[in-house]
């Protein structure tokens, strides 16, 4: 069985996949984890709970199922064709945008994380959870509720992160590096990031941007200063927050955040991507200059028309 998350993976993808594939592993099966992208540096320590195949050249060519966790959409998972011609799904989302089209489909938009359907077929089966596991399922809870701050967070969240605590996760490995690492590099470009807020819609849309240039300059990838996007959305008054993050000269992904009165998902579906309520997203194939513009306008037309 083959465990695969997104492109431009998180904590929720990552630490979800490799939980579930340790307890397949403790139970005889056969399992492999697969992240065809960058790890980014802050869910590296994940990888000492599990290694993790990151080429596609080394993914397993003969087995039972994919599992896709945390998208709906094969090719955000950078599976090649050929590849995923071939085989059987298992999908396992919590994605409003998610049509439960692909596969055998577990998508169950309540759920605040990835890892909490985990952890529930972990029950269902009464599989006992080791603390390594744990702190993978807790990585998964806590970064995808903003470490228990977005409107996500709710009572069974924080229960349920409760109970992976009592079971060893260790939550402050998961807060160093998922939270609190910062590079010099990274504080280099949030630095440059902050300087080109704009305001836009009497206040209501607040936009910040990070350019390929400045993040070579700073020696990090864009998508290093993802939380960023925090920063626009505390501003009072904001409807919602844009940070866009320039990948090449003609790709520029945009991450949204609303307070909950706007359903950005839907921002992000008119522009190819997906999401929930008040996170969301999408990679436009336009320059930074022409996504601010389409962003914007699109934005605007919602806002108005509300």
């Amino acid at each position: 069985m083959l465990l695969i998350g997104h492109v431009a993976p998180d904590g929720d993808s990552l630490g979800s996949s490799i939980a579930l594939c340790r307890l397949l592993r403790q139970t005889g099966k056969e399992a492999y984890v697969a992240c065809l992208d960058r790890i980014p540096p802050r869910y590296e320590f994940l990888l000492k709970f599990s290694s993790v195949i990151t080429v596609a050249e080394d993914l397993p060519p003969d087995v039972d199922f994919v599992v896709v966790l945390d998208c709906g959409d094969l090719p955000r998972t950078g599976l090649p064709l050929s590849y995923t011609a071939r085989q059987k799904f298992i999908n396992i989302d919590h994605h409003t945008s998610n049509t439960g089209a692909l596969g055998h489909a577990w998508v169950d938009s309540t759920a605040s994380a990835v890892g909490q359907q985990v952890l529930r077929l972990l029950d269902a089966a009464d599989w006992p959870i080791d603390k390594d596991t744990a702190t993978c399922l807790y990585t998964s809870l806590a970064t995808d509720s903003g470490f228990f701050r977005h409107a996500n967070t709710t009572p069974t969240l924080l229960r349920e992160a409760a109970r992976l605590l009592e079971c060893g996760a260790d939550a402050r490995l998961v807060v160093e590096h998922a939270l609190e690492r910062k590079s010099l590099g990274e504080l280099c470009l949030i630095k440059r990031t902050l300087g080109t807020l704009s305001l836009h819609e009497n206040n209501k849309i607040a936009l910040l941007e990070v350019s390929l240039v400045d993040a070579q300059d700073c020696g990090v990838q864009a998508d290093e200063v993802e939380e960023m996007v925090d920063f626009a959305r505390a501003i009072p008054d904001t409807a919602v927050a844009v940070l866009l993050k320039e990948m090449a000269p003609s790709v520029t992904k945009v991450s949204l955040r609303s307070k909950g009165r706007l359903d950005v998902s839907k921002i992000a579906e008119h522009f190819g991507g997906g999401g929930h309520r008040a996170a969301a997203g999408a990679t436009m194939p336009l320059s930074i200059d022409a996504a601010r513009h389409e962003i914007i306008r699109r934005l605007a037309e919602v806002l108005n028309n509300a």
